[in-house]
């Protein structure tokens, strides 16, 4: 099914839910989905480069550490091609373990949020002598 009828499929379903004075929105905000998922797909090439380009460097660094550490440590790591691939495959491994934790992380502080508000400490909650104040002016 193509774009489209999906998303004919959609404002179908959201114009039999919503009452009459929204039917005129279905067709602005059909014209604004091509600009919403172009925004999307650029955000996503970006985010995408992003990482390969930092995933790169994290694999040089970690192909380069067998000589640093022997030169300054004297770990006593053979050098050569085949231990240098496996320290950048190890260094691009934990590099692309800390993206993904990270992304599952800002993913649950976004769906944990209305919980997180409504059990904050903030300052806009009432103390407990406050309380007792208010329940004494009641009685």
């Amino acid at each position: 099914m193509p774009l489209s009828g999906i998303v004919d499929a959609i404002l179908s379903l959201l114009s039999s839910l919503l009452p009459d004075e929204f039917a005129s929105l279905g067709s602005q905000l059909y014209s604004l989905v091509p600009l919403v998922v172009f925004a999307v797909f650029v955000y996503l090439i970006y985010k995408s480069l992003k990482i390969a380009f930092h995933g790169m460097m994290v694999f040089v660094a970690g192909a380069l550490f067998p000589l640093f550490a022997n030169h300054f440590f004297d770990a006593g790591i053979q050098l050569g091609l085949d231990s240098m691939v496996s320290y950048g495959a190890i260094a691009l491994l934990a590099y692309l373990g800390y993206v993904f934790l990270g992304t599952i992380t800002k993913i649950l502080r976004v769906v944990t949020w209305p919980l997180r508000k409504l059990f904050s400490r903030g300052k806009e909650k009432l103390s407990r002598d406050e309380v007792e104040e208010m329940l004494e002016e009641e009685e």
